[in-house]
């Protein structure tokens, strides 16, 4: 175990736990990752991971840094490195992120949606004809700066 250096005590792994059998309505604000095996309806904001276990259902917005959903998960969803949905997660909301991994049994009902890509400051739009005796329409080709 890790000391903290003010108080000399031992500190336990900073993870907010919400249990089986426990439900809330209401926010949470951390820094630390956090761990949902009950019910939470509201808005999460951490600068950590957020795992949904197998019991766990999360209704609302989430902006985190990681997420690991083996539970339900119903809402917006922001994660700014990897997206993990795991065996038997229900997903339905919009998920945003750039990084994902989606096992076969996962069931989605929403959109994904890659924030690299919809930024419209980086993208383009250029033209390309083909020659007529392609017979071809035209052909509009986005183009990263």
């Amino acid at each position: 175990m890790a000391l903290d250096k003010e108080s000399g005590s031992s500190q336990m792994n900073n993870v907010t736990r919400i249990c089986g059998n426990t439900k809330i309505i209401g926010n949470i604000e951390t820094q630390h990752d956090i761990r949902i095996d009950g019910y939470l309806e509201g808005k999460i904001k951490t600068e950590g991971k957020l795992v949904i276990g197998e019991t766990g259902k999360c209704v609302g917005e989430v902006d985190c840094k990681s997420v690991d959903v083996s539970g339900s998960f119903d809402g917006v969803l922001k994660v700014s490195e990897l997206a993990s949905l795991r065996d038997k997660c229900v997903f339905t909301g919009e998920l945003h992120s750039d990084q994902l991994s989606i096992e076969p049994s996962v069931r989605i009902s929403g959109q994904i949606i890659s924030p690299e890509l919809s930024k419209n400051n980086d993208k383009k739009v250029i033209s390309h004809s083909l020659p007529a005796s392609a017979g071809g329409p035209e052909t509009r080709i986005p183009e990263k700066k």
